[in-house]
């Protein structure tokens, strides 16, 4: 079965490890899919809490630096569940890097930021 590889920055808050338990409850809950979401990576503040949280939640490798993980060839899709001032950087450099994009609400600040969000998905052609 094809793999979706989810690369997930923030994990050890309370919506990081609903988001991170979710991927392996998938096949369960849906029952079989075209393709089985796998949490490949997880960034989180520093690498004691990033292993922690790989630990956790299952994620087949860690970082401590979220952009290493938004460039990772590996990375199929980018879930950023981080505080909401952080969304549009990090969403825009997955975006860049050909990512598509799974990001806790709200997107963004305000909605110019969300805008620019939404308009360079469009460009690089990768679904938010």
């Amino acid at each position: 079965m094809r793999e979706i590889r989810f690369g997930q920055i923030g994990g050890l808050g309370w919506m990081g490890r609903t988001h991170g338990l979710m991927y392996a409850s998938v096949p369960r809950v849906f029952g079989p899919e075209p393709a089985l979401p796998v949490l490949e990576m997880i960034a989180e503040a520093d690498e004691a809490i990033a292993r922690e949280a790989a630990a956790e939640l299952g994620a087949r490798r860690w970082t401590a630096d979220w952009r290493e993980l938004a460039a990772d060839p590996d990375i199929d899709v980018v879930d950023i569940v981080t505080p909401n001032h952080m969304h549009c950087e990090m969403a825009l450099a997955a975006i860049a890097a050909g990512k598509h994009v799974y990001c806790e609400k709200p997107l963004a600040r305000n909605a110019a930021e969300t805008r620019e969000m939404a308009d360079a998905a469009k460009a690089k052609g990768v679904l938010t």
